[in-house]
């Protein structure tokens, strides 16, 4: 009987095969690129090795941080146990490799070194060691996957020796089909050979390679490589990684050319910032239709703070559907740099159709956060939404739609606008009769700390026009800014209307809403639901200026002949300080001419569990509709006697608190007064004195004559009627007219 000889022939590269875990045995389909995070190998460094001696395998797996856009990682495949069939005729003598050994690799621990040591006791078998892996709890029950292989195989070209041999001798053989680990470098030098795929290794490009027989395309180091006249083409799906292409986060050169290459090539509409150590620096950039744009969450880009005049660090100009989606992401400049000026927006979006921006941060910029507006071609960018993104410390505004058409503002934050007026933190405001504002929506908006108002909206250069605006804004709080809301500067007809629901307006510097030079014939303002907190910081002691409500015309203004058309709705004032510095709740004049203010009112105000003082209301010649069925604004005489007109109203009077009769003295004021109310809540005698031209119909037809009560329940309800009448709307009980 004779032995069999073998021949050793080894290779470094034995065994190194990626699988898809659980989805396909070949990483060739060009369905996806999903690969398995752990790189498995099964090696020896046995050359020779003859039956009955004993030798090593190792069984490695090392963890590969794959970047998420480079291939698709199951949650879990981090985690595994394995199982290793062995060839027949071999015998297990030692080391640490049993089935169903296992970890987690991660960064922190990112790889493991199992050994498995045993004989060939005959050569019987075909020599094939395979390697299974599974998830982290699998068991006998569980679906296994073939991960490596490593073969041992009959040399037939040295079997006739083998007959003089004593001790058979087996060899390693490496087994064909493996996907290589290669660099850019080796790839374009022929190491992968007729490997028809590759994965790359090198730093920012990391990514599989498909062999592609038919492509032309030439090598551009990022997408195709080229070795002699062989191409092999990255395989992924969706973004292009920016990495693939040179760009570099280093926190200080200028990337703006090589991105704008990737963003100007059509073929390249889908692409990927990962995040990095540092910034990515920029100038400028332009984003073009069809584009998508995703940042990696806490991603920074970087502007060099060398903006010319009217440049913007990211434009979008007369395009349609572009995303950028960049959770948790910064788009900084450097404002510093810029001591005047106000167009260095971070993003100016103009003339876009159909656009979402979403969960980034826009600060430092010499302009706006964002600025939303017409093209030399499309007047106004429609179906543009902002979702979930900041604006803050920008020379000027936060947010500015100047022209638009459904715009979408949801969950906004922004603050500490500063620098260039008006510094709002949202501004709404066209700049031109070509404009529009059809249905503008700002849900939940948070602002603070601006220097001008939390919010502006100034639709002035749509008057006379013709066009309707639509405008809601929901749940705005703001903190701390010149006013939470100004409306202001419509001079004629202005079709449409404006809403503002639910705000929640704390600490404002001065008022907590304002109406400046709202034409009476513009379209009216709701203001809807509204809730003050000690507003008036700045310790403001004008009994108009102090108000917490504020419409009026400051003596500068031009505009229409008259102002109004403002309607406050169930507000609350609340007023923890003291000293208050609340100086009236609600204001109306015209401190320019006096004119006629028209078409207002206040409606049920709600009484809050701290109230101010000066609940009043000044309607100085103002036509303002007032109810108020919680009685919230009401006057005790007490020890007092009162006087309503421009300077001092309020809807009730009574004498509830008095100790003795008192006197309501009726100023000369404006047909259209509010209504006022007299009830006589003790046995003693009220007094209601009108101005020597008035008279108190169908009372008294005399000018000058009172009508006085002592009677407890007599009410009386007046209304100014005309110039020189005030007329009774409501009696009950007991009113005697002067004799």
């Amino acid at each position: 009987m004779y032995n069999k000889l073998l021949c050793a022939r080894l290779q470094s590269t034995i065994g190194l095969l990626i699988c898809l875990f659980f989805i396909s045995s070949s990483l060739l389909s060009a369905r996806g690129s999903a690969i398995d995070p752990i790189r498995f190998s099964v090696t020896t460094t046995a050359t020779n090795v003859g039956l009955n001696e004993e030798f090593q395998i190792d069984i490695k797996a090392s963890y590969l941080s794959v970047p998420g856009n480079v291939a698709f990682v199951f949650e879990g495949a981090n985690a595994f146990r394995l199982k290793m069939i062995l060839p027949v005729g071999f015998e297990q003598t030692g080391g640490d490799f049993t089935d169903f050994v296992g970890t987690q690799l991660s960064s922190q621990k990112p790889y493991v070194h199992y050994t498995l040591k045993g004989k060939f006791v005959s050569d019987a078998g075909d020599g094939l060691f395979q390697l299974l892996r599974s998830h982290k709890n699998a068991n006998n029950q569980s679906t296994f996957t073939q991960v490596c292989t490593l073969n041992f195989k009959m040399d037939v070209a040295n079997s006739l020796a083998a007959d003089t041999e004593e001790n058979a001798r087996v060899a390693a053989t490496p087994t064909p089909g493996y996907i290589p680990y290669l660099t850019i470098a080796e790839v374009r030098a022929g190491v992968a050979d007729t490997a028809k795929a590759v994965f790359v290794t090198d730093k920012g490009k990391y990514g599989l390679f498909r062999h592609n027989p038919e492509s032309t395309r030439p090598d551009d180091g990022s997408i195709v490589l080229l070795t002699g006249s062989k191409r092999y083409e990255r395989v992924y799906e969706g973004a292009v990684n920016v990495e693939w292409f040179g760009v570099v986060a280093d926190g200080t050169t200028d990337q703006s050319a090589k991105i704008q290459v990737i963003l100007n090539n059509e073929k390249y509409r889908n692409v990927y910032f990962p995040k990095a150590a540092a910034s990515y620096r920029i100038k400028t950039l332009r984003i073009y239709s069809n584009s998508t744009l995703t940042f990696e969450e806490g991603t920074v880009v970087e502007g060099m703070g060398t903006l010319g005049t009217y440049e913007r660090m990211i434009t979008i100009y007369d395009a349609s559907n572009i995303v950028i989606r960049a959770h948790n992401c910064v788009f900084k400049d450097h404002r510093e740099k810029y001591t005047t000026g106000q167009w260095r927006h971070i993003f100016s979006i103009e003339g876009l159709t159909n656009g979402l921006f979403e969960g980034m941060t826009a600060e430092s910029s010499g302009g706006d956060g964002f600025y939303i507006g017409a093209a030399s071609v499309k007047k106004f960018s429609e179906h543009v939404k902002l979702v979930n993104v900041k604006s803050h410390n920008n020379r000027r505004q936060g947010i500015t739609v100047v022209s638009g058409k459904h715009i979408d503002i949801v969950n906004p934050i922004v603050s500490n606008s500063n620098g260039e007026a008006p510094s709002s933190g949202i501004d709404i405001e066209p700049g031109s009769g070509d404009f529009f504002l059809d249905k503008i929506r700002i849900d939940n908006p948070t602002t603070s700390g601006n220097t001008g108002p939390g919010i502006i909206i100034s639709p002035g250069a749509l008057s006379n026009t013709g066009k309707v605006i639509d405008i809601i804004v929901t749940n705005h709080i703001d903190d701390g800014s010149q006013y939470g809301c100004l409306v202001t500067t419509v001079a004629g007809p202005l079709l449409g209307s404006v809403i503002i629901d639910k705000p929640i307006w704390k600490n404002s510097r001065i008022s907590a809403f304002v109406a400046r030079n709202w034409s009476y014939r513009a379209c009216s303002v709701q203001v809807l639901n509204p809730v003050v907190l000690n507003p008036n910081t700045s310790k403001n002691t004008s009994p108009n200026l102090g108000a917490a409500f504020l419409i009026y015309r400051a003596a500068t203004d031009g505009g229409d002949s008259n102002i109004g058309n403002i309607h406050i709705v169930r507000p609350q004032i609340t007023e923890t300080r003291s000293p208050q510095q609340v100086t009236t709740s609600f204001c109306f004049r015209d401190l320019k001419d006096g004119s006629r203010i028209y078409n207002c009112s206040v409606i049920d105000p709600v009484k809050p569990e701290a109230a101010s003082n000066y609940k009043h209301i000044i309607a100085h010649n103002a036509e303002v509709t007032v109810s108020d069925i919680s009685n919230s604004i009401t006057t005790d005489f007490g020890s007092y006697n009162k006087v309503v007109g421009i300077g001092y109203y309020t809807p009730l009077f009574h004498n509830l608190n008095s100790s003795a009769a008192r006197i309501l003295t009726m100023e000369k004021v404006n047909p259209n007064f509010p209504e006022v109310t007299v009830e006589v809540r003790k046995g003693l005698a009220i007094r209601i004195q009108p101005h020597a031209t008035d008279n108190i119909l169908p009372l008294s037809s005399t000018a000058g004559k009172y009508i006085t009560s002592n009677v407890v329940g007599s009410r009386i309800i007046l209304k100014k009627s005309s110039d020189n009448s005030w007329t009774v709307k409501e009696m009950v009980g007991t009113w005697t007219v002067q004799p």
